[in-house]
Formats: structure tokens, sequence, C-alpha cells
């Protein structure tokens, strides 16, 4: 009797496929190979499973090349790990939504900044402020979007851009530029 676990393993499978092929009539020409295949496998030390088409469940394969069993049986079938799979898992994308949605605040606030601007140029200063405090909150709700987006690659690229609109849109932002880069245009106001 062997003394490793694996070979112990491997000899109570090919009994185990023995006494399934003495049930069958007529499989003693497979159940021989199958014999020696897990003769071959206990002397050699490993335990990979039979690779011929008994071992196979029959019927056609789903495509992809997924079978019905779970990962677990899959592998333990197998005796290995198909770092394919964990590949293409990993690649998947996710949907993008969070940074298109960033972004688009991002716009809508930039045009809204722009009319909130024309109307204190028209003279109705206090309709402007109040426009403006909207826009500083949806700039906020724009930037966090974009940056929650950006971080946790739902459309990483959307969010990036939403948060540097957003930032640039803010009229808290629009008026520190504004008083750093031409303090002379402040005095026609």
């Amino acid at each position: 009797m062997a003394s490793d676990p694996q070979q112990r393993a491997a000899a109570q499978r090919a009994a185990a496929q023995r006494a399934a092929a003495a049930q069958r009539p007529g499989a003693t020409r497979q159940a021989a190979a199958q014999r020696t295949a897990a003769q071959r496998a206990a002397a050699s030390g490993t335990t990979r499973p039979a690779t011929n088409a008994a071992a196979r469940p029959a019927g056609p394969r789903p495509p992809g090349g997924r079978s019905d069993t779970g990962d677990f049986e899959r592998l333990m079938q197998r005796n290995t790990v198909d770092t394919r799979a964990l590949e293409h898992a990993a690649r998947r994308r996710r949907n993008p939504i969070v940074g298109k949605i960033a972004l688009g605040l991002a716009v809508v606030s930039a045009a809204v900044d722009a009319s909130a601007f024309a109307v204190f140029m028209g003279g109705d200063t206090t309709f402007a402020f109040g426009i403006c405090f909207v826009v500083v909150f949806l700039t906020l709700i724009a930037a966090v979007l974009g940056f929650i987006a950006a971080v946790g690659s739902f459309g990483r690229w959307y969010g990036a851009v939403g948060v540097v609109l957003a930032f640039f849109a803010n009229p808290v932002i629009l008026i520190v530029l504004l008083v750093v880069l031409a303090p002379e245009a402040l005095t026609g106001m």
C-alpha cells in the first residue's frame, strides 16, 4: 500500500474506475487502458486525471468551453488552475456610466455658469448669485462622481475630464482665478 496521500488517492481512483468498468459489459479493453494509465500515474507520483473520452461528460460542450460543473469541481477534475480564465475575469470592463454622468454634470454646470455670468452682466446680480450657488453644488457633485469614476475604473477618462472641467466651472474657482490673474477686469464691474 502506498504511503503518500496522492498515491493513495490515485490507487483509489483506479480501483473505482475498474469497478465501474467491470459493471459495464464489453468495456474490458477500455478498463485495461484506464488501469495501466492509473498504474503509471501512481508509479510516477502524479495524480493527473484521465483525459480520454470516457472521463469527460457526454454531450456537446456549451459555448466558451465551460461545462455545467462549478469552478471548484472543474479545478478538482483537472488538478490545476486555469490562469486564462483568471486573466479574462480580471480584464472584464466595468460600466463607464459614473464617469459619463460626472462629465455630463460638469458640462451642464459650465453651461449654467456661463448663463449666470450673462445674467450678472445684464444687471440682475441677485439672480446671478442664486444661479452660482446652484452651480457650486453641481460642480461639487460632478467632481465627487468623477473622482469615484477615476479611482474605481467606472469610466476612468470620463471621470478625470469631468473633475477637471468641474474644477474650472466652479464659480468660486473662477472668481479666485479672476482676482489672481486679471484684477483689472474686476474694476469695471
